[in-house]
């Protein structure tokens, strides 16, 4: 048996896995549980749910043993991902998913990931009210004291929570 037909073999289960997760979608599409609302996407292969965070989509994980749901925001970039041992569990939590978020730790790789230390942003240390002040980050985004995702910001002594924080694009920071 050649390297080719094994991975042949995974794809071909993969596939299976996700159509008949399709068709348990189709069946359950409105229950009365909560996150069962998945909506089959024309020309894309995964359900999805939207969510206030962003949109889930159903997946199954590399080795096809376990199914997962993927966060993406609501402009499409990858956040975090979840895994459920179950078709069931995965289709249960998908709302909960999507209207979740990604955990401080994930929100904080996605920033690092996304934007350079160095970043121009507009920030607020206390309530998002006003036009907020502007400044660079000075450092990488992380995780304090276990809770919250916070980056330093120029012109201010202590760490601003990323949920306080907009990115400036360059051509808007250059005006």
């Amino acid at each position: 048996m050649k390297d080719t037909d094994y991975e042949l073999g995974a794809l071909v289960y993969g596939i299976d896995r996700i159509e008949r997760a399709r068709k348990t979608i189709g069946r359950r599409r409105h229950t009365d549980k909560v996150g069962n609302d998945w909506t089959p996407q024309e020309g894309w292969r995964h359900p999805f749910v939207v969510g206030v965070h962003g949109k889930a989509v159903l997946d199954y994980s590399e080795d096809g043993a376990r199914y997962q749901v993927n966060g993406y925001t609501h402009g499409g970039h990858h956040l975090y991902r979840r895994e459920f041992a179950s078709l069931d569990a995965a289709l249960r939590n998908g709302t909960r998913v999507a209207n979740d978020g990604p955990t401080p730790a994930e929100r904080a790789e996605a920033w690092n990931l996304t934007y350079p230390e160095g970043q121009m942003v507009r920030y607020w240390t206390g309530a998002r009210e006003g036009a907020g002040e502007t400044g660079r980050t000075r450092s990488a985004a992380w995780v304090a004291e276990g809770h919250t995702a916070v980056v330093f910001v120029t012109g201010h002594g202590s760490w601003v929570g990323l949920a306080h924080v907009d990115p400036i694009p360059e051509t808007e920071a250059e005006r």
